[in-house]
């Protein structure tokens, strides 16, 4: 077997063929499929040929070591001048798989990016959804479903701002109302005052006259009394004393007309008028409870009316007394 020739079924001739074939081969960009495809093709070609060589070496191995030796001798050149097509075509094609792999990993960092801010998106309109179940979504879908809670979410601000405008004009209502009330007490309360001071003026005044009019008699009785120094003169001073106290008698009951009566009778339910007064006052000024709901402020607002016209009505029917 050592004098048979070694054949692989392949030349050198062959080999130079498919060096000039496929070493000028080469791939302009992840776009030139046309030029992936003859690189990758070429590689299959050569790596056919190599495999071709890889069997029939080894069934030459098992005649002999000596013809393995020529065989690997020849396969090892043989090896060595394919080689550099197939490092060159691996290379080419490489450039092609590592740019797709690149652009995969590109693609699916892009639609992370994309997913976590569709997230974002929804989650600024109050829909919480999980990163896994927005990524299921497809385009459409998300983009209806955002503007369906782009919708939702501002009528949700609409509402609450028309509820914040409602309770403003609620309470600035509230706020007019409590001034009209406190202005209607301290009007009150200043007639009342002003009323109690013109009463204890007229009292005063009624008090002095009655005081001078005292004040005069006595003193027309101590000179008429000193005057007598005998006892005609004491029994004419007791006759007069007497005259004098049936005169002031007759006097008081004739200067005490109907409207002095009338005045002592008010001055005797002054007290009463007072109380009666402060009473209506207090009615005016019960403390409001504050709330917030509507239905409870109009039930506040009755009773507030009732309580203002019962309490006028008490000072009305004071002063008729």
């Amino acid at each position: 077997m050592t004098n048979e020739v070694v054949e692989y079924n392949i030349t050198d001739a062959a080999i130079a063929k498919m060096e000039n074939l496929y070493m000028d081969l080469t791939v302009d960009g992840i776009d030139d499929k046309e030029g992936f495809e003859s690189v990758r093709s070429g590689r299959m070609v050569v790596k056919g040929k190599r495999i071709e060589v890889e069997k029939k070496w080894k069934s030459y191995k098992v005649d002999s070591l000596a013809w393995g030796r020529k065989v690997d001798a020849e396969a090892k050149r043989i090896f060595t001048l394919l080689k550099p097509i197939e490092d060159h075509l691996v290379s080419q094609e490489e450039i092609i798989t590592k740019e797709k792999e690149r652009k995969k990993v590109e693609n699916e960092r892009i639609e992370q990016v994309l997913i976590k801010g569709r997230v974002e998106s929804l989650f600024a309109v109050d829909v919480v959804m999980s990163f896994f179940d927005v990524g299921m979504l497809s385009t459409e879908d998300y983009k209806s479903l955002l503007k369906k809670s782009i919708i939702i979410y501002e009528s949700k601000i609409n509402l609450a701002e028309a509820e914040r405008l409602a309770k403003e004009v609620e309470a600035e209502k509230l706020a007019e109302e409590r001034a009209e009330l406190e202005k209607m007490r301290a009007e009150q309360a200043g007639k009342a005052k002003i009323q109690r001071e013109k009463e204890k003026a007229l009292q005063a005044a009624s008090d002095k006259l009655e005081a001078d009019k005292k004040a005069e008699q006595e003193r027309k009785y101590r000179e008429s009394f000193e005057k007598k120094d005998t006892e005609d003169a004491a029994i004419q001073a007791e006759k007069d004393a007497k005259a004098l106290v049936l005169m002031l008698a007759k006097e008081k009951e004739r200067v005490e007309k109907p409207e002095i009566a009338e005045k002592k009778r008010q001055e005797s339910l002054r007290p009463i008028k007072e109380k009666l007064n402060d009473y209506a006052f207090t009615i005016k000024n019960i403390i409001v409870p504050d709330t917030k709901d509507a239905a409870a402020t109009e039930i506040i607002m009755t009773a507030v009316t009732s309580l203002q016209s019962i309490a006028e009505k008490v000072i009305k029917d004071a002063k008729e007394l």
